[in-house]
């Protein structure tokens, strides 16, 4: 009889060693992917700088969109490992070239776009060019940041891994049922046939019904109706429809994206936050007006952002406080003469007022956050005052310097 204690003890052992051989073949998968990840993302870097290096001599000897110009980057983008699509601007026009047709680019408003919301779209990078003829020519690119081909090998490692394991468990528990029923029908050959327990035993046993304190919980108890309320609330797709531009969500990490490439570049770049003061909320045709303005003014719509109920934010790389200063000052005289011309033609009304407040980077290493929180006190200082409607928050070189220095010590 001491058969099934010894056959229950290498069951546990080999179940333990089953557990152990799912682990480290999941971790070795995982492991493996991002260690993938990580090379395609510097491989992708170095394929962009290529690309870029590509696009400005062949501007200089075929003509900056030619045919043959724009045959050059569709041949680099064939032959790349891991660029899916190129989008260049210019002050002429904005052009997009894909390795896949409709694999990574979307049209809005006649503005290329990479597509979001995927895990495996990758991240951006910029590179601004000077190309003779053209201003503020810049390239984009995006990438494919798993390769599936790998990730299918790995994969298939692993699934074998796991299958061994579960194939080894399976014969180990057949073999321990086997041993246990061999025993087990022993002792009732050596009882005269009585295991023991009656059967009118067992049937009292599930004759009542389950308790009603045993019941499963309902999906109330559990919160899954807030869950999905809070999923209609959430951000869906790149804009906000009732704007037309970002949701006002996606602000901090834009943001401390053009932060992070302008600092790599050395170029300034200036946030301004602005909201059209009203006691109520404005209306969506009134916003919307609002919105129009700021992106046939500030060009880039993936660089503007919702701000509550009457505001909007907008980053502006490759700029300083002067220039943010004057396309605010345009642009305030702009909404002035649009809101007066509602006023007389669709009874809007009066006492609706633009105030703008702004910061700029101006050579600091600067976090998103700090950018956003200096560019609202403007605002609110520019809200507060009954006469001055565009503030504008300046550092100081020396102090910022001084305090760098003591965050060190």
């Amino acid at each position: 009889m001491g058969v099934p204690g010894k056959s229950s003890k290498v069951s546990s052992f080999i179940a333990a060693l089953c557990i152990l051989v799912y682990i480290a073949a999941i971790a070795y998968g995982a492991v493996q992917i991002i260690l993938s990840m990580g090379e395609r993302q510097n491989l992708a870097e170095k394929e962009f700088y290529d690309l870029a290096d590509r696009a400005t001599s062949s501007s200089v000897f075929l003509g900056f969109m030619s045919e043959a110009y724009q045959a050059t980057i569709r041949d680099f983008l064939g032959a790349s490992d891991t660029l899916l699509g190129v989008i260049i601007a210019s002050s002429g026009g904005e052009y997009a070239f894909e390795k896949y047709n409709g694999s990574g680019i979307v049209w809005t408003a006649d503005s290329p776009r990479f597509k979001t919301g995927l895990s495996f779209s990758g991240k951006a990078f910029f590179l601004p060019l000077g190309i003779e003829g053209q201003r503020n020519v810049t390239i984009q690119a995006n990438y494919g940041r798993i390769d599936y081909a790998f990730c299918q090998k790995i994969l298939r490692q692993t699934l074998l891994a796991i299958l061994s394991a579960l194939i080894v468990a399976f014969i180990t528990l057949l073999v321990e049922r086997t041993i246990k029923n061999r025993a087990d029908y022993s002792k009732a050959e050596l009882s005269g046939g009585n295991t023991g327990t009656d059967s009118n035993e067992w049937e009292s046993q599930f004759d009542d019904p389950i308790p009603s304190s045993m019941t499963a919980p309902s999906a109330a108890e559990y919160g899954e109706q807030s869950k999905e309320e809070a999923k209609e609330k959430e951000p869906k797709g790149l804009y906000n429809p009732r704007g037309n531009i970002g949701w006002d969500s996606y602000t901090n990490d834009r943001l401390s994206a053009e932060l992070h490439r302008c600092s790599s570049f050395e170029q300034d770049l200036v946030f301004l936050t602005m909201e059209l003061t009203s006691r109520e909320k404005v209306s969506d045709s009134l916003y919307s007006m609002f919105t129009d303005e700021a992106v046939n003014l500030f060009s880039l719509r993936d660089l503007i952002f919702g701000k509550g109920d009457n505001g909007i934010a907008i980053i502006m790389p490759n700029a300083d406080l002067n220039d943010g200063i004057s396309r605010s000052e345009r642009f305030h005289s702009r909404i002035i003469s649009k809101l007066r011309e509602l006023g007389g033609s669709q009874g809007i009304a009066p006492g609706i007022e633009l105030n703008i407040g702004l910061s700029s980077r101006s050579g600091r290493l600067i976090e998103a956050d700090r950018l956003i929180l200096e560019a609202q006190s403007a605002l609110e200082k520019a809200i507060a005052d009954p006469v001055t409607y565009i503030v504008a928050f300046k550092s100081d070189p020396e102090k910022y310097r001084d305090f760098i220095k003591s965050n060190k010590n």
